[in-house]
């Protein structure tokens, strides 16, 4: 009897063992939070997932997305430095500087990046440059003095000699050129639009030339003459025939 009542027991015990077994979802499906809890995980939609709101993900730094614990963008921390030049601001990656105040003595901060100062600026140590010298593009580079007339040097029809009233506009030339930190100039010969386009060309390398030489009789160096001819190509006055505002040496760096 007591065999009996033994094995009654125990088939009662194991039905009821399989009883709950049978009502327990197969992982990762659910219907409570109990369900996950063995892997710390939160029942959603009948699934286990890693979360259902902010409040599951307890790591700094992270949010629920998609009931997965994420990392905010750009979060940064010891163990998760920021990338390239950018710096870990309240766990924040940002622009590498945010004033001169964050880059080295010799840099300064342009649009969020550190930069080397330049020789000569607004950014740089010292804003201007030494005598004989100009800032150009944030470096001191040579000052050079431009020789040229006030207007230009005006010719005769199909003629390439200096006319007598011209020639003071030279001399005045020929004086600047004796200075100190004087430019090379182009000296570029014009004609009007008489005449086709070879025989103006020729003609305007004459004036180019004859201007040259006249410089050079009075002490210019050539090395600071570039005679050139454009013909036709680039009228003061705009208009076919003879303009003589057309016929003309203009000087040019």
């Amino acid at each position: 009897m007591l065999m009996l009542r033994s094995t009654v027991y125990s088939f009662a015990l194991s039905a009821l063992l399989l009883s709950l077994n049978a009502c327990t979802p197969t992982y990762p499906k659910c219907e409570s939070d109990d369900h996950c809890s063995e892997k710390g995980e939160v029942c959603v939609a009948n699934f286990c997932k890693q979360c259902r709101d902010d409040n599951q993900c307890t790591v700094s730094g992270q949010y629920c997305s998609s009931n997965q614990c994420t990392y905010k963008l750009g979060y940064c921390d010891d163990s998760r430095p920021c990338s390239g030049t950018q710096k870990c601001r309240d766990n924040m990656c940002g622009a590498e500087c945010l004033d001169n105040a964050e880059c080295g003595s010799s840099e300064y901060c342009d649009e969020g990046s550190c930069t080397a100062k330049p020789e000569c600026g607004p950014n740089a140590d010292k804003t201007d440059c030494v005598a004989g010298y100009e800032c150009e593009s944030g470096k001191c580079v040579e000052r050079f003095t431009e020789c040229r007339p006030n207007e230009p040097v005006y010719f005769d029809f199909d003629r390439s000699n200096i006319k007598r009233a011209e020639r003071s506009k030279l001399d005045e030339v020929a004086e600047c050129f004796k200075g100190d930190h004087v430019a090379s100039m182009t000296i570029g010969g014009h004609t009007d639009e008489e005449g086709d386009v070879s025989y103006n060309m020729a003609l305007g390398e004459e004036r180019a030339n004859s201007v040259r030489k006249y410089l050079e009789r009075v002490g210019v160096s050539s090395s600071l003459l570039n005679p050139v001819s454009y013909g036709e190509d680039r009228p003061a006055v705009n208009g076919a025939g003879r303009q003589p505002k057309n016929r003309r040496v203009e000087f040019e760096r």
